[in-house]
């Protein structure tokens, strides 16, 4: 929980928000009890609400009260339910947010709606709604008219109604504001729905009995987590967080719910993450895998594998999560951005880079699931296996964008690396399955590749592995190396780059992805999953008591329903980039659950040897 006092107008701070989802949608919901983002009716789908990009242009649905307040705001235990509680000289109100979520017919239920519960927990106090849609990215013109059961917005093919249980009056044509008095014990419920030509009364929508389902939807998903160490309550924040972002028609899962917000306030660094990169897609799943939630890595191999065979070009390093091969990128300059950090993109081009870790990223991912579940048929194995193995073998000493999708492409140690992971994980697929020829075939390229990491990959002057091939800069995505067992966090090169990056790229408890002139305006911040990489790297070393004091101090920079942004400003602790972001969040999660498994280990070994001494003496 955290207390704030509402401000008026601007931009709020990116982690004074809190996140509500269906796993088609998402939106933002500020502490000051504002829907600032959202997108239907999926998640890269135009705007509806978009004050976040502009907050004169940008359009908001907001309910609070109409003196000054102070907030807290929480979820519903382990559920994707917001509650944002207020407290005025008035009274207090309860103001519960929810996308109805929940199985039926064995399948889940997508209603394409927004519930809002507003209920007056003591005192008298006022409430004013403000409901502003600016539809398709605030582009044309909205109209906003009453009817008998609320109000209906509509901006050409775009629209959608509001139900409500109280009168709603429309005093312009394209803004709602209304102002009521509360009573204790009074409720009223608005309803949005996308789509609809004209509201259904409000207690239609059936909002407590769609509450109580959601809400044991998402106790019955964590049930399936695990992980029961002492940063429980993290993991399981972070496994509903990656399960959210999980598009669920196909199985993708986009890298965050925003587009555009800044990695600089006030730069050029600012990228639509609404789409479903293979990077970002695999290692989330493999996060929820290891916490226990293997579903959904099953159901991203089904979309995967339908993608391959439905493609006969190479496999893109992003798509849209319905598998579109095309995500042009578009400005849109009538938006100011976020705190006037523009431009504002739609699309990402980034879909016609070249990365080549890709290919063992995906790879080893299907090796978790070969051994955690045996389940590697043929169609997983020619498709994805031999498929990645075989394009890695092609195309390993080709430069690329590498992992931060650099403009200009560049022979980057840490592509080439995991190309040597889609080698080494096909081959041992490939010997248990007795596909014989495909594994002596890849056999002396894995061992060229490691032999060329280990001499060209490794700097003499820096006495660390660097970012691209006979360099010395030194890149945080090295911290990889042996997560994926490319060689032992024990190696001396492996400890030795670890230490170098601890030392150049670090600043407290934050770790920057590189220090080098990347072709973009401004410093951007500590780019948030490196950090949790190096508590897994200290975790391997045997440093548990390093590791574990990074790890709390890492949680402790999360906002205050433990949600995660993309980077932090380690002088400001500001939060930057798209929120909430997948990939900080699979880092919390995998750096987690390894610390306690070595915490568990140590224990064990620290019992035995206790009670081997004692029957020897």
């Amino acid at each position: 929980m955290s207390d704030r006092v509402d401000s008026a107008g601007g931009y709020k701070p990116i982690s004074d928000y809190g996140v509500i989802g269906d796993m088609h949608s998402a939106a933002l919901v500020g502490l000051d009890g504002s829907i600032d983002w959202y997108c239907a009716p999926r998640f890269d789908s135009p705007s509806v609400f978009a004050a976040l990009l502009d907050s004169q242009k940008g359009g908001r649905f907001q309910l609070s009260p109409t003196g000054k307040f102070t907030t807290k705001q929480s979820y519903g235990g382990d559920t994707n339910v917001l509650a944002t509680t207020f407290d005025s000289r008035e009274g207090r109100i309860r103001l519960t947010d929810f996308m109805p979520c929940f199985m039926e017919k064995g399948e889940l239920k997508g209603f394409q709606e927004l519930h809002r519960i507003v209920d007056c927990l003591d005192g008298d106090p006022g409430l004013r709604i403000t409901f502003q849609p600016r539809f398709n990215y605030a582009r044309g013109n909205t109209i906003i008219r009453e009817t008998r059961d609320g109000c209906l917005a509509r901006n050409q093919r775009h629209h959608v109604s509001l139900a409500s249980s109280v009168k709603l009056l429309v005093s312009d044509k394209d803004l709602l504001v209304n102002d009521f008095r509360l009573s204790r014990g009074q409720r009223i419920v608005f309803v949005l729905k996308w789509g609809n030509s004209s509201p259904t009364p409000a207690a239609r929508y059936e909002t407590s009995r769609k509450l109580s389902k959601t809400l044991s939807y998402w106790k019955r998903w964590v049930s399936h987590v695990k992980y029961r160490g002492p940063y429980r309550a993290h993991v399981v924040r972070s496994c509903l967080v990656l399960k959210m972002l999980q598009y669920a028609p196909t199985g993708a899962m986009v890298a965050a719910v925003t587009t555009s917000l800044p990695e600089s306030i006030g730069t050029l660094r600012n990228w639509d993450y609404r789409y479903s990169w293979i990077r970002d897609n695999a290692l989330s799943v493999w996060a929820l895998s290891e916490a226990g939630a293997t579903r959904e890595a099953q159901d991203y191999t089904r979309w995967m594998i339908n993608v391959r065979r439905h493609s006969k070009e190479r496999l893109q390093i992003m798509m849209g999560i319905g598998g579109e091969r095309e995500i042009p990128e578009i400005t849109l300059d009538h938006l100011e951005g976020y705190r006037r950090s523009s431009p504002v993109r739609v699309g990402n081009a980034a879909y016609k880079q070249l990365q080549l870790d890709i290919y063992g990223i995906l790879a080893d991912s299907m090796y978790y699931l070969h051994r955690a579940l045996g389940w590697t048929t043929k169609q997983v194995y020619e498709n994805l296996v031999k498929y990645s193995a075989d394009q890695a073998a092609a195309e390993w000493e080709k430069s690329d964008s590498g992992i931060w999708e650099m403009r200009e492409a560049r022979s980057f140690v840490e592509s080439k690396m995991w190309c040597y992971v889609a080698l080494d994980r096909a081959m041992k697929i490939a010997r248990e399955l007795g596909y014989d020829e495909d594994w002596r075939r890849w056999e002396p390229v894995k061992k060229k590749i490691k032999s060329q990491i280990l001499s060209d990959g490794w700097s003499s002057k820096k006495k660390a592995f660097t970012m691209v091939l006979g360099g010395d800069d030194l890149d945080a995505a090295n911290l990889l190396m042996p997560l994926v067992g490319f060689l032992p966090a024990r190696d001396p090169k492996m400890t030795s780059t670890i230490q170098r990056i601890r030392e150049e790229l670090s600043k407290g408890d934050l770790v920057y992805r590189y220090n080098v002139d990347d072709g973009q305006l401004g410093k951007e911040g500590a780019f948030t999953v490196c950090s949790f990489w190096m508590v897994d790297c200290l975790t391997r070393l045997g440093k548990l008591g390093e590791a574990e004091g990074l790890l709390n101090q890492l949680l402790k920079r999360a906002n205050h329903l433990g949600l995660y942004s993309e980077e932090i400003d380690p002088d400001t602790g500001e939060a930057l980039g798209n929120f909430p972001q997948a990939y900080t969040h699979m880092g919390l999660i995998t750096a987690s659950v390894r610390l306690e498994e070595a915490r568990r280990k140590t224990g064990f070994m620290r019992y035995a040897r206790a009670l081997s001494n004692r029957i020897s003496g």
